[in-house]
Protein backbone atom coordinates (compact mmCIF):
# COMPACT_ATOMS: atom_id res chain seq x y z
CA UNK A 1 0.00 0.00 0.00
CA UNK A 2 1.28 3.43 -1.04
CA UNK A 3 1.54 5.86 2.03
CA UNK A 4 -0.11 9.26 0.97
CA UNK A 5 2.46 12.11 1.83
CA UNK A 6 1.55 14.64 4.63
CA UNK A 7 3.44 17.82 2.05
CA UNK A 8 0.98 16.27 -0.73
CA UNK A 9 -2.31 16.31 1.48
CA UNK A 10 -1.28 20.02 2.72
CA UNK A 11 -1.20 20.86 -0.95
CA UNK A 12 -4.03 18.97 -2.08
CA UNK A 13 -5.99 21.04 1.04
CA UNK A 14 -5.16 23.92 -0.14
CA UNK A 15 -5.71 24.20 -3.81
CA UNK A 16 -9.03 23.03 -3.13
CA UNK A 17 -9.46 25.85 -0.96
CA UNK A 18 -7.63 28.43 -3.01
CA UNK A 19 -8.35 26.85 -6.68
CA UNK A 20 -5.32 28.56 -7.30
CA UNK A 21 -1.75 27.28 -7.50
CA UNK A 22 -0.18 31.01 -7.00
CA UNK A 23 -3.08 31.32 -4.05
CA UNK A 24 -2.61 28.05 -2.60
CA UNK A 25 1.75 28.51 -3.10
CA UNK A 26 1.60 32.11 -1.27
CA UNK A 27 -0.63 30.21 1.78
CA UNK A 28 2.17 27.03 2.09
CA UNK A 29 4.95 29.66 1.87
CA UNK A 30 6.56 27.47 -1.17
CA UNK A 31 6.80 28.16 -4.48
CA UNK A 32 3.97 27.19 -7.19
CA UNK A 33 6.02 24.34 -8.82
CA UNK A 34 6.62 22.51 -5.41
CA UNK A 35 2.78 22.75 -5.25
CA UNK A 36 2.17 21.88 -8.63
CA UNK A 37 4.78 18.75 -7.99
CA UNK A 38 2.85 17.64 -4.96
CA UNK A 39 -0.44 17.81 -6.97
CA UNK A 40 0.91 16.00 -9.75
CA UNK A 41 2.98 13.25 -7.16
CA UNK A 42 -0.52 12.50 -5.39
CA UNK A 43 -2.34 11.77 -8.63
CA UNK A 44 0.17 9.74 -9.73
CA UNK A 45 -0.25 7.70 -6.10
CA UNK A 46 -3.75 7.87 -6.72
CA UNK A 47 -3.84 6.79 -10.17
CA UNK A 48 -6.84 9.16 -10.71
CA UNK A 49 -7.20 13.15 -11.92
CA UNK A 50 -8.28 15.55 -8.57
CA UNK A 51 -8.38 18.98 -10.22
CA UNK A 52 -9.63 19.82 -13.61
CA UNK A 53 -7.30 22.81 -14.56
CA UNK A 54 -9.41 26.06 -16.07
CA UNK A 55 -6.94 28.78 -16.88
CA UNK A 56 -5.37 30.71 -14.14
CA UNK A 57 -8.18 28.35 -11.67
CA UNK A 58 -8.59 24.81 -10.73
CA UNK A 59 -11.55 22.84 -9.97
CA UNK A 60 -12.02 19.48 -7.77
CA UNK A 61 -12.91 16.60 -9.93
CA UNK A 62 -16.08 14.34 -8.68
CA UNK A 63 -13.17 12.49 -7.41
CA UNK A 64 -10.94 15.47 -6.14
CA UNK A 65 -14.29 15.91 -3.99
CA UNK A 66 -15.01 12.57 -2.65
CA UNK A 67 -11.04 12.28 -1.64
CA UNK A 68 -11.27 15.92 0.02
CA UNK A 69 -13.44 14.71 2.55
CA UNK A 70 -10.74 12.04 3.87
CA UNK A 71 -7.65 14.33 3.02
CA UNK A 72 -9.51 16.65 5.45
CA UNK A 73 -10.16 14.28 7.98
CA UNK A 74 -6.80 12.90 8.01
CA UNK A 75 -5.16 16.39 8.62
CA UNK A 76 -7.52 16.75 11.13
CA UNK A 77 -6.68 13.56 13.02
CA UNK A 78 -2.94 14.09 12.48
CA UNK A 79 -3.37 17.61 13.92
CA UNK A 80 -5.32 16.43 16.77
CA UNK A 81 -2.39 13.39 17.71
CA UNK A 82 0.15 16.10 17.93
CA UNK A 83 -1.71 18.66 19.80
CA UNK A 84 -2.76 15.85 22.66
CA UNK A 85 1.60 14.56 22.52
CA UNK A 86 2.07 18.20 22.72
CA UNK A 87 -0.84 18.32 26.12
CA UNK A 88 1.16 15.88 27.28
CA UNK A 89 4.65 17.49 26.95
CA UNK A 90 3.81 20.89 28.04
CA UNK A 91 0.50 20.59 29.91
CA UNK A 92 -1.84 23.78 29.38
CA UNK A 93 -0.02 24.31 26.12
CA UNK A 94 -1.75 24.21 22.82
CA UNK A 95 -3.30 26.04 19.65
CA UNK A 96 -7.44 27.29 18.83
CA UNK A 97 -8.53 28.78 15.87
CA UNK A 98 -11.52 30.41 15.83
CA UNK A 99 -13.65 31.46 13.28
CA UNK A 100 -16.40 34.04 13.93
CA UNK A 101 -18.55 36.76 12.00
CA UNK A 102 -17.43 40.46 12.35
CA UNK A 103 -20.37 40.99 14.44
CA UNK A 104 -19.48 38.36 16.64
CA UNK A 105 -15.34 39.54 16.73
CA UNK A 106 -16.49 43.19 17.75
CA UNK A 107 -19.09 42.68 20.55
CA UNK A 108 -17.90 39.11 22.06
CA UNK A 109 -15.05 37.46 21.83
CA UNK A 110 -12.92 40.30 23.42
CA UNK A 111 -14.56 39.37 26.69
CA UNK A 112 -14.82 35.36 25.75
CA UNK A 113 -11.03 35.69 25.01
CA UNK A 114 -10.38 37.30 28.63
CA UNK A 115 -11.99 34.43 30.00
CA UNK A 116 -10.44 31.97 28.09
CA UNK A 117 -7.24 33.50 28.53
CA UNK A 118 -7.69 32.23 32.29
CA UNK A 119 -7.99 29.06 32.10
CA UNK A 120 -5.93 28.53 29.14
CA UNK A 121 -3.22 31.24 29.42
CA UNK A 122 -0.33 29.61 27.34
CA UNK A 123 -2.61 28.62 24.65
CA UNK A 124 -1.71 30.18 21.07
CA UNK A 125 -4.90 31.70 19.56
CA UNK A 126 -6.39 32.78 16.02
CA UNK A 127 -8.96 34.50 15.10
CA UNK A 128 -10.72 34.70 11.49
CA UNK A 129 -13.37 36.89 10.38
CA UNK A 130 -15.70 36.18 7.46
CA UNK A 131 -19.13 35.73 6.74
CA UNK A 132 -20.58 32.13 8.06
CA UNK A 133 -20.39 30.61 4.36
CA UNK A 134 -16.90 31.18 4.13
CA UNK A 135 -16.17 30.08 7.82
CA UNK A 136 -17.76 26.66 7.01
CA UNK A 137 -15.35 26.52 4.21
CA UNK A 138 -12.41 26.71 6.17
CA UNK A 139 -14.06 24.46 8.77
CA UNK A 140 -14.03 21.58 6.42
CA UNK A 141 -10.14 22.70 4.99
CA UNK A 142 -9.40 22.25 8.69
CA UNK A 143 -8.03 25.85 8.90
CA UNK A 144 -10.18 26.81 11.72
CA UNK A 145 -11.72 24.72 14.81
CA UNK A 146 -14.75 25.94 15.65
CA UNK A 147 -16.71 28.32 13.87
CA UNK A 148 -19.56 31.02 15.46
CA UNK A 149 -21.81 32.29 12.97
CA UNK A 150 -25.61 32.25 11.65
CA UNK A 151 -27.35 29.38 11.58
CA UNK A 152 -27.63 28.22 7.79
CA UNK A 153 -30.21 26.14 5.66
CA UNK A 154 -28.35 22.98 4.10
CA UNK A 155 -25.50 22.85 6.64
CA UNK A 156 -26.41 19.19 7.36
CA UNK A 157 -22.23 18.20 7.44
CA UNK A 158 -21.74 20.24 10.53
CA UNK A 159 -23.29 20.12 14.12
CA UNK A 160 -24.78 23.47 15.05
CA UNK A 161 -25.42 24.50 18.96
CA UNK A 162 -27.88 27.46 19.03
CA UNK A 163 -26.77 30.14 21.07
CA UNK A 164 -28.95 33.06 20.74
CA UNK A 165 -31.92 34.86 18.41
CA UNK A 166 -31.21 38.46 17.18
CA UNK A 167 -32.88 40.73 14.90
CA UNK A 168 -31.54 43.81 12.33
CA UNK A 169 -32.64 47.05 13.53
CA UNK A 170 -31.34 50.47 12.21
CA UNK A 171 -28.97 52.49 14.59
CA UNK A 172 -29.17 56.45 13.94
CA UNK A 173 -27.90 59.14 15.66
CA UNK A 174 -30.80 61.30 17.93
CA UNK A 175 -31.29 64.22 16.05
CA UNK A 176 -31.85 61.97 12.88
CA UNK A 177 -35.06 63.41 11.08
CA UNK A 178 -36.55 59.20 11.52
CA UNK A 179 -35.45 59.05 15.19
CA UNK A 180 -38.81 60.39 16.79
CA UNK A 181 -41.30 59.27 14.30
CA UNK A 182 -44.18 57.48 15.91
CA UNK A 183 -43.49 55.02 13.38
CA UNK A 184 -41.37 54.46 10.55
CA UNK A 185 -42.48 52.89 7.05
CA UNK A 186 -41.15 52.24 4.02
CA UNK A 187 -41.87 54.99 2.22
CA UNK A 188 -39.89 56.67 4.98
CA UNK A 189 -36.83 55.33 3.59
CA UNK A 190 -37.21 55.87 0.15
CA UNK A 191 -34.28 58.17 0.28
CA UNK A 192 -32.17 57.50 2.84
CA UNK A 193 -28.52 56.21 3.06
CA UNK A 194 -27.66 53.00 4.42
CA UNK A 195 -24.48 52.05 5.89
CA UNK A 196 -23.67 47.87 5.78
CA UNK A 197 -20.85 45.81 6.53
CA UNK A 198 -21.18 44.03 3.86
CA UNK A 199 -22.92 43.14 0.56
CA UNK A 200 -22.08 40.05 0.58
CA UNK A 201 -22.66 38.83 3.99
CA UNK A 202 -25.84 36.96 5.00
CA UNK A 203 -27.69 39.58 7.11
CA UNK A 204 -27.33 41.53 3.89
CA UNK A 205 -28.37 39.07 1.67
CA UNK A 206 -31.38 38.53 4.35
CA UNK A 207 -32.14 42.06 4.43
CA UNK A 208 -32.43 42.08 0.19
CA UNK A 209 -36.33 41.03 -0.14
CA UNK A 210 -37.31 43.96 2.40
CA UNK A 211 -35.03 46.35 0.66
CA UNK A 212 -36.79 45.21 -3.08
CA UNK A 213 -39.88 47.08 -1.96
CA UNK A 214 -37.60 50.49 -1.90
CA UNK A 215 -38.86 50.49 -5.65
CA UNK A 216 -34.75 49.31 -6.49
CA UNK A 217 -33.44 51.26 -3.41
CA UNK A 218 -29.54 51.14 -3.97
CA UNK A 219 -28.21 53.65 -1.79
CA UNK A 220 -25.93 51.10 0.42
CA UNK A 221 -22.72 52.57 1.82
CA UNK A 222 -20.47 49.63 2.37
CA UNK A 223 -17.64 49.99 5.13
CA UNK A 224 -15.33 47.19 6.95
CA UNK A 225 -15.88 47.68 10.49
CA UNK A 226 -18.81 47.58 13.11
CA UNK A 227 -17.08 50.48 14.44
CA UNK A 228 -17.44 52.15 11.65
CA UNK A 229 -20.84 51.56 11.21
CA UNK A 230 -21.82 52.68 14.20
CA UNK A 231 -19.53 56.07 13.90
CA UNK A 232 -21.21 56.89 10.69
CA UNK A 233 -24.55 56.12 11.92
CA UNK A 234 -23.54 58.44 14.99
CA UNK A 235 -22.07 61.53 12.83
CA UNK A 236 -25.22 61.70 10.44
CA UNK A 237 -23.92 59.90 7.52
CA UNK A 238 -26.82 57.42 7.15
CA UNK A 239 -28.84 54.96 8.78
CA UNK A 240 -26.75 51.91 10.14
CA UNK A 241 -28.15 48.33 10.05
CA UNK A 242 -26.63 45.97 12.80
CA UNK A 243 -27.69 43.97 15.66
CA UNK A 244 -28.94 46.19 19.12
CA UNK A 245 -26.10 44.21 20.98
CA UNK A 246 -23.03 45.15 18.86
CA UNK A 247 -23.95 48.87 19.46
CA UNK A 248 -24.92 48.48 23.08
CA UNK A 249 -22.77 51.20 24.49
CA UNK A 250 -23.85 53.98 22.22
CA UNK A 251 -27.66 52.70 22.96
CA UNK A 252 -26.69 53.06 27.18
CA UNK A 253 -24.85 56.69 26.29
CA UNK A 254 -27.53 57.88 24.06
CA UNK A 255 -25.57 58.82 20.82
CA UNK A 256 -27.36 56.46 18.91
CA UNK A 257 -31.16 55.30 18.93
CA UNK A 258 -32.56 51.76 17.61
CA UNK A 259 -35.33 51.69 15.37
CA UNK A 260 -37.38 48.92 13.77
CA UNK A 261 -37.31 48.27 9.87
CA UNK A 262 -40.62 48.05 8.59
CA UNK A 263 -40.83 44.47 7.08
CA UNK A 264 -41.02 40.84 8.71
CA UNK A 265 -38.37 38.13 8.22
CA UNK A 266 -35.40 39.97 9.88
CA UNK A 267 -34.53 37.64 12.99
CA UNK A 268 -30.81 35.72 13.00
CA UNK A 269 -30.45 32.29 14.68
CA UNK A 270 -26.60 32.12 16.13
CA UNK A 271 -24.76 29.04 16.94
CA UNK A 272 -21.16 27.42 16.85
CA UNK A 273 -20.37 25.39 14.31
CA UNK A 274 -18.25 21.77 14.39
CA UNK A 275 -18.00 19.51 11.89
CA UNK A 276 -20.08 16.26 12.51
CA UNK A 277 -17.33 13.52 12.23
CA UNK A 278 -14.87 15.22 15.02
CA UNK A 279 -14.95 15.52 18.78
CA UNK A 280 -14.65 18.80 20.52
CA UNK A 281 -10.75 19.14 22.51
CA UNK A 282 -11.16 20.50 26.05
CA UNK A 283 -10.10 23.90 25.07
CA UNK A 284 -12.78 23.86 22.45
CA UNK A 285 -15.42 23.22 25.23
CA UNK A 286 -14.42 25.38 27.59
CA UNK A 287 -14.35 28.22 24.88
CA UNK A 288 -18.08 27.29 23.87
CA UNK A 289 -18.98 27.31 27.26
CA UNK A 290 -17.86 30.76 28.12
CA UNK A 291 -19.26 32.38 24.68
CA UNK A 292 -22.54 30.63 25.96
CA UNK A 293 -22.09 32.69 29.13
CA UNK A 294 -21.19 35.59 27.34
CA UNK A 295 -24.17 35.93 25.00
CA UNK A 296 -26.27 35.20 27.75
CA UNK A 297 -25.10 38.49 29.60
CA UNK A 298 -25.30 40.37 27.13
CA UNK A 299 -28.62 42.83 27.00
CA UNK A 300 -29.67 46.32 25.38
CA UNK A 301 -31.91 48.48 27.04
CA UNK A 302 -35.63 48.61 26.71
CA UNK A 303 -35.71 51.25 24.21
CA UNK A 304 -34.05 49.07 21.53
CA UNK A 305 -36.78 47.33 19.96
CA UNK A 306 -35.08 43.74 20.13
CA UNK A 307 -32.74 42.29 22.75
CA UNK A 308 -30.57 39.39 22.81
CA UNK A 309 -32.46 36.11 24.12
CA UNK A 310 -31.44 32.62 24.90
CA UNK A 311 -32.74 29.99 22.10
CA UNK A 312 -33.95 26.69 23.46
CA UNK A 313 -31.93 23.41 22.34
CA UNK A 314 -33.17 21.38 19.15
CA UNK A 315 -33.32 18.10 20.03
Amino acid sequence: MDLLDTRQLCAFQELARCQSFTAAARALHVTQSAVSHSIKALESTLDITLFERQGKTVALTPAGAQFQTHANEILQRMQGAIDAVEALRRPGHGRLSIGATASISHAVLPSVLREFRETFPHYEITITTENTRELLAKLVANVIDVAVGMEMTGASAYHFDPLFTDRIVMAMAPAHPLADLPTITVEHLLHEDFVVYSRDSETFHQLAQGFATLNGHRRHLQVGSMAAIKEMARMGLGIGLLAPWVAQDELDAGTLVARSLPWEGLERHWGTYALKRSERSLAEQVFCGILREVTWRLEVEDRAPITLQPRQETS
